[in-house]
């Protein structure tokens, strides 16, 4: 009460101090000054109080929580509880007993403290009598719990046993009937193999006939629906269930549903699960256990989310591993009471378990156990029959037997039992009084694969499948007591009234069987897919041959032999000596053909195979008798151009006709026996001399002359122009004869042709220290032959004054590029040379005696035909009917004007012939029309548009000025001449394009063939669709993926443009590259993206080793560096490279026959196996461990893996290994000692002669013979390794069992890696020395394809478990997903751009003839060609086979489906290429470049198609499937 009184009264104080606030200034400054006024002590005392009060606040404040109670929640009903309680008279008291301020405040803290001590006991005893009496009343209602349950007794157990038993009860129904669930098949096996059955259920349930499959395998043959059906029922059973080894058989059940039921076919149990496949129990608790430890954090820093679902597939195995095992005991208790019903004896003695053998052997025996009770239950099963429909008579036997065998078959793991029926409505059938209906026995399989439709193919990859869905069904129904048996069985599809997406499929046989039917997916089925992949191989090669047919269609139009004029010229053709009068009669006139007499009357033709103009004019040649010659007049030199193809055939024909040759001289120039290209019966120079000035002609050097000029030659000695590696006996052969010949007195014109120096430009370029010499030797012949025939004709002329002089002409056919090939068509293979000596032979001394003298000889340009009038003029002889060329004005210059004249006017004549020959409409000039224009010039600006009356325009104002000339002597002879040259220039230029004729309509015919034939590819490859047949229409668009569309048409885009065509190459290494770096930009596997990038490091290494095309060809580049100032590097890279392919043979071999199987999940390397020894210890830093450890892994394989095989065949088997790795490697040894000894490379090294010839004498001396030698090594390689494959398929040790889908990609994988390294001895035979690193790094980029591999070939660092992960990499971004190339994409590019790696380009003359004749001893076509290609295309040729290995590594493994629809694939791209160019060279015809680009590159797409595709692709890639199906 007396603090309510004091709060009132506190309470109204403020309330009657608040209107102060409202005081006027005058009242509150009057009440300052009365504050102002009191004394200190009264301030003072105001100053206490409000200092107390201010504490009281503050107390009560903190005071407002009392003993855990609060004033509007306490026990007392208080609501000022926490508010301070002052006891002004107990205060007042206190004061007047004297006590100070400080002890009364520590009294009342004391008392206060009291009092909520006492308080907070009184809470505890109040709370713990509450928690008394709940827990009493708690066990009060448990007490009456346990008296109802005692009251009520068992019902509930009687209710579940019930459930139970009436669930059983009805499986047996339903199995009766025949329409049994999955949960009935599992429920019945085990109650007819764990429960104790009376005497009447035995005899009720023995006729039975269950499935002995396993039950994970019933699992996996479910759909979804009935997958989660099967699992309530399981759930359900396990609800019911009390019988312990029931309950945990239901347990394992349920784990195996819900796996199936939630598993996603795109995550990391895909890879996990083929790994835990095949492991025991034992070793799946073991695995189990690490997982454990590593989630536990045991192992360092782990991807949780990962090993959480490595956890998750464990737990699913381990399922599997305990119902296998259970099933197997379910079958033995089987059995046993099989065999009781029977014959009432014990139970049939089982195999025991040799607990002594490795964990794979022990799973082997559990699995030939499980068989074997498998077999023997379905023995066993009819003989306790009760009439039971489903075993009735013949069908016991006959259909058992069938089930059986097709049960004792591998099947491919994409396969799964399909065993659910679909209900067939009650059909009433007219037999059914006579034969009792009875369902017939089946095995079916489904198989469940992968779609790659455009959405899949969008956000999945080969590393990240989509989920799997149907692709096909396997039904096996046996009826072998069909009453009708000329009746086959039927089938047919009817509509399902419960789901649109499904069909029901029937079987119809008739009696004495029931119709049977199954629920499939509605789609288009093909009924035998090998069938399928067996008509689609036939329509394409079908489809080949008709390309091949059009192919030759338009050969034959766009490449025809040269149009020629048939016969010889005479000198009855000659024309009417223009000086001479008109009149007279034709007799008069006929004898004024007058001819100028001959200037020379013997001639020496020296040849020299590719002598470039350098070589003779140059600064650094070495030929200083022959500049001498020139330096001071006594010779006269020019640079000879001659055009495309600049090899020797075609330059023969033109050097001695005058013609224009035929693009295809270049192909039958590699043809020593054809005989289409002799000019046996057209007009030439050798003809001419022969039969009209009756010379006696011979030939010494390259025997191209015989086979073009037969029966031309007196004396010969022809010498092979192919074998390019002889530089030596070449020439000493043609050396041997200069003398003897030429001091022989019965000669008048003698050809010497030598080939050394164009074989040391094949063999080593123009730059090898081999080549001065060379020029050196052949100046030298120049000299000595020379000499002999000035000698010779100073005796002639002196003793017979009619004798004429020697003519000596030093020429080349052709020259040679920066690399030492030729055939195309740049500046540095069309300039070769012509030098002329011989008396009357003056040229221009030069003042300038300096090295430089005769650089403008560089620049002085004739044509190379025209030295074919020029001699016949010279020589006094017709000029051949079909010649082109123009006579030398140089070699003239001692004639007198009129004669100057006359020859030309003979070799105008002669081309204007050629003009009308090729234009028939152009008329003859008539005498009289020559001389009606005599009076002046003739205009020939508006002749019309007609290129033949233009030229005849143009002859007939050079005979008019000729005949003005020789009347009236008006003009100058030089004026004459320009316009006889004028004429006959232009008719060159116009003649030299268009006197070939092309047959048009061969043309377009084959054009038309050849789309047909694209058309049809495109149609098979849209036919590889599931939905597809052979060719399908049902969609508009190829299935491409992006990244291929964009390099087709990119490609196709390109083969317009002549410069695109010359620099093919950078067009395939930009894609190479683009197509590594989309890799690298769609990847979400760390792993994969940094070997990517590696890759692309490498690429960028290959790409800089040669320069190649016609802009960059001589830059500086690695092959450069390696020639020129570092050899010795150079070879120590061709022997590692001979070391890698040998250590890549032995590890290979070691990586396809390892021990048990490693388990990637946990990282574990099996001490047994041979990648353990040599994966573990990369520095092998103890020599004598790593041999310990290889030679307990040999041991512990033969031991473990072999065990209970054949013994001799293994033994066999490791013998070939051995074998095939010794061959290989001694054949890549010899091809290094054949490269080391050719190319002196051991003395580059630094190897001295007496260390050299041990190693020398390991392989025959002839060079020969070692390369025959390493043909022969790889063929018996070859052999062996086919029986190394058939050994491997005979004992089945490729870690799967015989006959599986996993063993018969296992067999592939391994022939397809033994023919990638066994081949690679004879590439680098037949590879230049500075080419065979770039194998190196060929093996390198391929490697990191595969991480698998990289066990084998290098450190494990990118490999082990993240291999898991990247293979199940997420999705990618749709953008990014469908821009991902696969491997087979980049590996085409690789094979493309490895093509122009090894220093290849679109134009003839990089064609590579210096290896085409190693180790042959005799000319032979087909080799020469085989072994021509085989070292042009050796890089397209390994990255083929790299992609065929591909193809068999990868998870899909190599089928027939996918072999079939890389060969349409391949087919379809070059069809492509192939019509695009034979439409762009028909348009290009007319094209200044057609000859000279688009020609070339037209034969190289023959050899692309014919050689690389069909020979190669599809025929050698047929040969090795089959081989390999055969032998597996």
């Amino acid at each position: 009460m007396p603090r309510d009184k004091d709060e009132r009264k506190h309470s109204s104080s403020s309330r009657r101090r608040s209107p102060s606030r409202e005081r006027s200034p005058r009242r509150e400054s009057s009440r300052r000054s009365r504050h102002r006024s009191k004394s200190p002590e009264s301030r003072e005392r105001r100053h206490k109080e409000h200092r107390s009060t201010k504490r009281d606040n503050d107390d009560e404040a903190s005071s407002s929580s009392v003993g855990g109670y609060r004033g509007t929640d306490n026990p007392f009903n208080d609501a000022a509880l926490g508010k301070k309680f002052v006891w002004k008279k107990k205060v007042e008291q206190d004061r007047a007993l004297g006590l100070s301020e400080q002890e009364r405040v520590a009294a009342d803290l004391r008392r206060r403290e009291e009092a909520e001590r006492e308080l907070e006991n009184l809470r505890k005893r109040r709370e713990t009598r509450e928690i008394e009496k709940k827990q009493r009343d708690e066990e009060m209602a448990r007490v009456r719990r346990e008296q109802e349950q005692e009251k009520l007794g068992d019902w509930e157990r009687r209710e579940e046993e019930f459930h139970l038993g009436q669930a059983k009860k009805r499986a047996e129904i339903r199995v009766k009937n025949h329409r049994p669930k999955p949960i009935d098949i599992l429920a019945m096996g085990l109650r007819l193999a764990n429960e104790t059955l009376s005497e009447e259920e035995v005899a009720e349930l023995g006729g039975i006939r269950l499935d002995v499959d396993e039950p994970h395998r019933i699992v996996d043959g479910l759909g979804d629906e009935e997958r989660m059906e099967l699992k309530h029922d399981v759930e359900m059973y396990l609800s019911l269930e009390t019988n312990a080894r029931n309950v945990e058989f239901w347990e394992n059940m349920l784990v195996l549903c819900t796996a199936a039921t939630d598993r996603s076919a795109a995550d990391v149990g895909v890879e996990v699960r083929d790994v835990l496949k095949n492991k025991s129990l034992n070793e799946l608790l073991e695995l189990e256990n690490e997982v454990q430890a590593k989630l536990a954090g045991r192992g360092g820093a782990v991807d949780v989310d990962y090993w959480e679902q490595v956890r998750r597939e464990l737990t699913v195995e381990k399922a599997k591993a305990t119902l296998s095992e259970m099933h197997a005991d379910i079958l033995e208790r089987r059995l046993e009471r099989l065999h009781h019903a029977r014959t009432a004896r014990s139970s049939a003695v089982l195999v025991a378990e040799d607990g002594g053998r490795g964990a794979s052997e022990a799973e082997r025996r559990k699995r030939q156990r499980l068989e074997d009770l498998q077999r023997r239950i379905l023995e066993e099963q009819p003989a306790a029959e009760g009439g039971d429909a489903l075993s009735v008579g013949g069908d016991r036997d006959l259909s058992r037997d069938m089930y059986e065998a097709e049960l004792r078959k591998e099947h491919d793991p994409s396969e799964a039992m399909f065993s659910v029926e679909a209900s067939v409505p009650q059909v009433n059938y007219s037999w059914q009084d006579k034969h009792r209906p009875r369902k017939p026995r089946y095995f079916n399989r489904v198989h469940t694969g992968y779609e790659w439709n455009k959405y899949n193919q969008t956000h999945y990859d080969k590393d990240n499948p989509p989920p799997k869905v149907v692709q096909g069904y396997k039904f096996n129904i046996f009826y072998p007591d069909l009453i009708d048996k000329s009746s086959a069985p039927t089938y047919r599809v009817e509509n399902d009234p419960m789901d649109e997406d499904t069909v029901i499929l029937r079987f119809i046989a008739g009696p004495p069987y029931e119709d049977v039917a199954f629920r499939i997916v509605n789609r288009e089925w093909e009924l035998n897919r090998r069938r399928m992949q067996g008509r689609r191989l036939c329509v394409l090669v079908a489809i080949l041959l008709v390309e091949l047919v059009g192919l030759g269609y338009f050969i034959k139009g766009f490449f025809p032999y040269k149009k020629s004029i048939p016969g010889f010229a005479s000198r009855q053709d000659q024309p009417w000596d223009i000086s001479q009068p008109l009149s007279g009669d034709s007799t008069t006139r006929n004898s004024r053909v007058s001819d100028v007499e001959a200037q020379y009357d013997r001639l020496v033709i020296m040849l020299v195979d590719a002598l470039r103009n350098d070589f003779v004019f140059g600064n650094n040649s070495a030929m200083s008798y022959t500049q001498g010659m020139l330096r001071s007049g006594n010779a006269i030199g020019f640079t000879a151009k001659a055009l495309a193809p600049t090899v020797t055939m075609p330059r023969l024909k033109a050097l001695m006709t005058g013609t224009v040759p035929n693009f295809l001289d270049a192909v039958l120039n590699i043809a020593e026996s054809d005989t289409s290209s002799s000019l046996k019966y057209q007009d030439n120079l050798l003809w001419q001399l022969k039969n009209h000035s009756n010379k006696t002609i011979n030939m010494f050097g390259d025997d191209t002359w015989l086979r073009l000029f037969p029966d031309i030659f007196a004396r010969t000695d022809g010498t092979s122009s192919f074998f390019v590696a002889d530089t030596v006996e070449v020439d000493r052969n043609v050396t041997r004869h200069v003398r003897p010949e030429l001091e022989r007195s019965d000669w008048d014109v003698t050809i010497f042709h030598y080939l050394g120096l164009d074989h040391i430009g094949h063999l080593a370029g123009p730059n090898s220290p081999l080549m001065r010499p060379k020029q050196k030797e052949m100046d030298d012949v120049v000299k000595d032959a020379f000499e002999i025939v000035s000698a010779q004709d100073r005796e002639r002329m002196k003793r017979d004054k009619s004798a004429k002089p020697t003519l000596f002409v030093l020429l080349g056919d052709h020259a040679m590029n920066e690399i030492g090939n030729h055939g195309g068509n740049s500046q540095l293979e069309t300039s070769t040379v012509f030098v002329f000596l011989g008396q009357g032979i003056r040229g221009q001394p030069l003042a300038d005696k300096g090295k430089n003298a005769l650089s403008k000889l560089l620049t002085t340009e004739v044509s190379q035909i025209n030295l074919v009038p020029t001699l016949a003029l010279l020589f006094g002889v017709p000029i051949p009917k079909n010649n082109l060329g123009m006579p030398l004005r140089e070699l003239l210059s001692s004639y007198s004007d009129s004669e100057r004249l006359r020859m030309l006017q003979v070799s105008a004549h002669q081309m204007f012939g050629v003009v009308r020959a090729n234009d028939p409409t152009v008329r003859e000039i008539a005498l009289t029309e020559t001389a009606s224009n005599s009076g002046g010039p003739v205009n020939c600006d508006n002749e019309g548009e007609s290129t033949s009356d233009v030229l005849r325009c143009k002859y007939r104002r050079a005979l008019a000025a000729h005949r003005r000339y020789a009347v009236s002597g008006s003009g100058a002879a030089s004026k004459v001449e320009r316009e006889y040259y004028d004429f006959m220039e232009h008719a060159n230029e116009h003649l030299s394009r268009a006197f070939s004729g092309y047959d048009l309509g061969a043309m377009f015919t084959g054009m038309a063939v050849i789309g047909a034939a694209t058309v049809a590819l495109a149609a098979l490859y849209q036919s590889s669709d599931k939905s597809g047949g052979i060719i399908s229409a049902k969609t508009w668009s190829l299935r491409v993926s992006a990244p291929t569309a964009a390099l087709l048409v990119t490609y196709l885009v390109c083969l317009w443009s002549s410069s695109l065509i010359e620099e093919e190459h950078q067009f395939w290494y930009f894609w190479t590259q683009t197509m590594l770096a989309l890799r690298v930009l769609t990847s979400t596997a760390a792993g994969d993206a940094l070997r990517t990038v590696l890759q692309m490091g490498l690429f960028r290494i290959i790409r800089a080793w040669n320069q190649t095309g016609q802009k960059w060809t001589g830059e500086p580049d690695i092959r450069l560096y390696l020639n020129s100032s570092h050899t010795r590097l150079m070879w120590i890279l061709v022997v590692a490279t001979v070391l890698v392919v040998n250590v890549a043979v032995h590890r290979l071999h070691m990586y396809l026959y390892p021990g048990p199987a490693r388990s990637v999940i946990a990282r574990r390397v099996d001490m047994r196996s041979p990648t353990y020894a040599l994966g573990t210890m990369p520095y092998r830093r103890d020599a004598d461990e790593y041999k310990r450890r290889v030679a307990e892994a040999e041991r512990a394989r033969a031991a473990v893996l072999y065990s209970g095989a054949d013994t001799a065949g293994l033994r066999a088997l490791m013998l070939t290994q051995r074998v095939f790795r010794a061959l290989v490697g001694y054949a890549s040894f010899s091809a290094l000692v054949y490269q080391m000894d050719r190319n002196h490379g051991w003395r580059e090294l630094g190897v001295s002669e007496d260390v050299w010839s041990p190693v020398r004498w390991c392989v025959p001396a002839d060079l020969g013979q070692v390369a025959r030698l390493v043909y022969l090594c790889t063929a018996l390689a070859a052999a062996i390794g086919v029986v190394c494959t058939w050994y491997r398929a005979k004992a089945g040790v490729l870690e799967h069992s015989p006959g599986s889908h996993e063993f018969r990609a296992s067999v592939a994988q391994a022939a397809a890696l033994d023919l990638l390294v066994g081949m690679l001895p004879v590439l680098l035979l037949l590879s230049r020395p500075h080419n065979i690193p770039l194998f190196t790094l060929f093996l390198a980029m391929f490697v990191l394809f595969w991480s698998q591999l990289q066990v084998v070939f290098g450190p494990r660092s990118l490999t082990s478990v993240t291999d898991a992960r990247e293979g199940n990499q997420s999705d990618v971004c749709g953008c990014l997903g469908i821009l991902r190339p696969s491997k087979l994409v980049v590996l085409f590019c690789l094979v493309n751009a490895s093509f122009f790696a090894l220093g290849n380009s679109n134009s003839l003359a990089s064609l590579d003839l210096s290896n085409a004749y190693t180790g042959v001893s005799r000319y032979n076509e087909g080799v020469v060609g085989l072994l021509m290609f085989v070292s042009n295309w050796a890089g397209p040729l390994w990255w083929a086979v790299a992609a065929l290995a591909t193809l068999t590594l990868s998870k899909q493994g190599l089928t027939a489906q996918r072999a079939v629809d890389a060969l349409v694939a391949l087919h379809l791209w070059q069809a492509c290429t192939l019509l695009v160019l034979s439409i762009v060279v028909t348009l290009l015809r007319t094209h200044l470049f057609i000859w000279s680009v688009f020609s070339p590159r037209y034969l190289y797409q023959v050899g692309w198609l014919v050689g690389f595709y069909i020979i190669c692709a599809t025929c050698g890639g047929l040969l090795w499937l089959v081989g390999l199906a055969q032998v597996s």
